[in-house]
This record gives structure tokens, sequence and C-alpha cells, in this order.
């Protein structure tokens, strides 16, 4: 299988036949690991490291840090590996990441088991809560796509057992990934301050625009899904069996509707997340969606009048365009993505990076010469 066919496979269960809790897995694989700069949620070593730099020191902050890593990981995910917008992507985030990984700030241990939970939360997200589980197929085409892209990233594999002799496809690269992130949490997945700094700011994130009399309920609601090891490594209270019982059940009805009563997703609603062009007058991207400041989304009529802009307006929360350019209504470029400090820079680098990358022809299959 090809990283090309890969992404295809990928974009569509993305896309049209698991939106939601795909879209959620991601959600979820960003809040136990968050770049630019690896930022594993339950590991202290690492989660210490982001909340000494201050990056995470308000809601704000952290929502244009949230927002930009949500950039780069859609654009290299749902455009076709050897795209202009792909390869820009990946090398703006290689460039965002060298000076720590220079520093030794990052290992490479960080780095492997962050592209573990991208590859793998996906299949086990939709193994609890879909309708259906994926294919060995759907599952070679994440191990030969993540493959690629740790590839792409500079990663070493000398952590899994075939790293000399290499692996037979996406299927079994993913197996041994699985064990290793496996041991890896079981050894330094444990409780820690950061950990429940880290995973209070970014609740506060996903909950933007929850009433705050509904935090309560909402972060018991994750303690259900977080799972026994991430919740105690975040110092999260453990919900009562009543929640378990409740949420599990509606997401069981939930998942046997669609397989029983639900026609397949046509393409017309197909679920988009990347822009599909730049602005055809600035050249700029601006964002589809936002969780919580609506950064790089531009305004429209239905974005600050429609039925759920005035739910947001009413409870007091920022819409596209207010502010003036607080949240770059005006859209993206690859060079400005990072921290404000970095805005701009870096594009020699990128540029070394891209041709790099572009003569590696990663369009290919990434076990085809190990």
């Amino acid at each position: 299988m090809t990283t090309d066919n890969a992404q295809a496979i990928l974009k569509d269960l993305t896309e049209l036949e698991f939106p939601k809790f795909l879209g959620f897995s991601i959600i979820f694989a960003l809040f136990k690991a968050s770049q630019p700069k690896v930022t594993t949620y339950g590991i202290p070593s690492v989660s210490s490291l982001l909340v000494a730099t201050g990056q995470l020191s308000d809601i704000e902050t952290a929502s244009k840090r949230v927002a930009d890593t949500g950039v780069l990981l859609l654009e290299f995910a749902l455009n076709e590996p050897t795209s202009q917008r792909a390869t820009q992507a990946i090398v703006r985030m290689n460039y965002l990441h060298a000076r720590y990984r220079k520093a030794g700030k990052i290992t490479n241990d960080d780095l492997l088991y962050t592209l573990s939970l991208f590859a793998l939360e996906p299949a086990r997200w939709i193994e609890k809560y879909e309708w259906r589980s994926l294919t060995e197929l759907e599952l070679c085409a994440c191990g030969t796509y993540w493959k690629s892209m740790g590839d792409a990233m500079e990663i070493a594999y000398t952590r899994l057992p075939s790293s000399a002799e290499g692996w037979k496809d996406g299927l079994h690269w993913l197996k041994e990934v699985e064990e290793w992130s496996v041991q890896y949490e079981e050894t330094y997945m444990v409780p820690a301050t950061t950990n429940k700094q880290l995973a209070d700011s970014h609740f506060e994130i996903l909950s933007f625009n929850v009433p705050a009399r509904f935090h309560g309920p909402c972060k018991k609601i994750m303690s259900v899904v977080l799972g026994a090891r991430l919740r105690k490594a975040m110092k999260y209270p453990e919900a009562s069996p009543m929640y378990y019982t409740i949420i599990n059940g509606l997401l069981r009805a939930r998942a046997l509707l669609l397989r029983y009563c639900a026609l397949p997703r046509p393409e017309f609603m197909r679920k988009k997340y990347v822009p599909s062009r730049p602005d055809g007058e600035t050249g700029r991207y601006n964002s589809v969606e936002y969780l919580s400041y609506p950064w790089y989304v531009k305004p429209s009529i239905d974005r600050r009048w429609g039925p759920r802009a005035w739910m947001t307006r009413l409870m007091g929360r920022k819409l596209p365009g207010d502010d003036g350019n607080r949240y770059a209504p005006e859209g993206w470029t690859f060079n400005e993505i990072g921290p404000q400090a970095l805005k701009g820079k870096g594009t020699k680098e990128m540029d070394e990076s891209r041709l790099k990358l572009i003569s590696q022809g990663r369009g290919g299959c990434p076990f085809a010469l190990q």
C-alpha cells in the first residue's frame, strides 16, 4: 500500500464514515499530546516543559496553540501527501520542533509516542464508540500513513523490534508501535501537578462554549472517556458508576441506530475540516471551525448572526470578527503558524526541508525500501 492510497482511505474515514468520533479521537490525541512542541499531557517530564514556558498561562494563549496545532495536523493529514499544502504543513511543523529537539527538550521517544497516538487513537475510539470496527485494510492504512509521517518528521524507530530488518506492511508496524506505546505509558504516565495544570487548561478550551454551571458534569463525562491510567495521571476524580452507565449506554444506542437505521453518508454531506482553496484575493487560508476563540475564521453573516452565533453571543463568547484582527480573521499562511516569536521566521530552513521531502517521493510505499 502506498502513502497516497493510505491517505485517501483515512480521508474518507474522517469525512464520510466516522466524522464525529474520528474527529473526537484526534482532539483526544491532541489532549494527550499537542504540537508544535510535543506535549504529552500524562507524561510529567514533558507536561512540565510546556507549563514552564507559559504558553498555557491563559485560555486565549492556549487556544491559539491548539488552533495552530490543528491547522498543521489537518493540512498534512487531509491533503494528498505529495501536495504543496501537505508538504508545507510538515516542513513548518519540523521547523517549530527543531529548536526543542536541538536543545534536548524533546526526545525521540516523545515524538514516537506522540506519533503513536495519532496512529492508534482513531481505531480505539471507533472500536469503542462507533457503528463498526475498522477493517484490516483500514488499519493497514493507519500504519502506512503514520509510518510515512514519522519518516517525514525524521523520527527514529530503533525502539521497535523490527527496526533493523524492516516491517512487512502497515499492520506489522502498527502492532509494534502499539506494544511500545503501551509500555511507554506504563512507565512514564504517572500523576503529576503539571499534568493536571495542562489538563485543566485544555478542558477550558474544550468546554469553552458550555455554561459554567455544567462544567462539573462535563469533567465527569471526560473522566469516563479518558481511561483509568490517563485520568489518574491528570489527577482527575473518578466519575460515579451512574455516569459510566448513562454515557456508555447513550453512545451504544447511537452506534446501533447508525448501524441498522442510517443510510451511508452521501458525497454532498462529506464533512469538510480544511478549506478547499485559499482566499482568491489574499492567498491566505481560513479555518473552517473553531473550538473556543475564533482563530483564523473569516466573518460571515451566518457566523456572526446565525443561530449558533446567537447562542455564542448570549454566553458572552467571541465570534469571528470580534475585536478587530485579534484572532486573525484574515486567515493564515504556513510561515506564520506557531508562537508569536516565530511568526514569519524559518523561510530558509523550510525551503531546504521542503526540497528534501520532495526528493524522497513521499507518495510511495514507506516499506518498499527499508
